[in-house]
């Protein structure tokens, strides 16, 4: 047997293997960096709606507004102890800043849930019940008309 045909039987299932596995390495990346983007995306618009620029936040974080730039533009993903102070200087949840914009519910309830968050249980359960009753009002009132 030749060494032209050992190649031929070996060479195509091992290259359609290294593609194979290339692919799903880039697919991977792929999602890491839509994450990037999402958590990037997050940082950049709540920053703004405080008020604060790049620079601001980056030294609030002690870090350079160059680092804080990539962060926000999706190219590098924080390091979770990261998330958290950042979190909390752009007062919010660290599950905030990898909300996607399709989830608007969300993000409209997510200064609902920062106001019951500090509450005694007993009250928080209360502050639900009082929500869920004026929606069931204003769902019945719309439904009505």
């Amino acid at each position: 047997m030749s060494i032209y045909l050992v190649f031929n039987a070996v060479l195509p299932p091992f290259l359609a293997r290294y593609n194979f596995l290339k692919k799903e390495r880039s697919v991977t990346a792929r999602k890491k960096q839509s994450l990037a983007t999402i958590v990037g995306t997050n940082i950049s618009r709540r920053r703004r709606n405080l008020g604060l620029t790049q620079a601001e936040l980056a030294e609030k974080l002690n870090i350079g507004g160059d680092s804080l730039s990539r962060v926000e533009n999706g190219l590098v993903a924080p390091r979770f102890q990261r998330l958290e102070d950042i979190a909390a200087l752009l007062e919010c949840s660290v599950a905030d800043l990898f909300r996607q914009a399709d989830d608007q519910l969300e993000t409209k309830l997510g200064p609902v849930e920062d106001l019951l968050r500090p509450l005694p249980p007993e009250i928080q359960d209360d502050a639900v019940r009082l929500l869920i009753g004026l929606a069931e009002l204003i769902k019945k009132h719309h439904d009505g008309h």
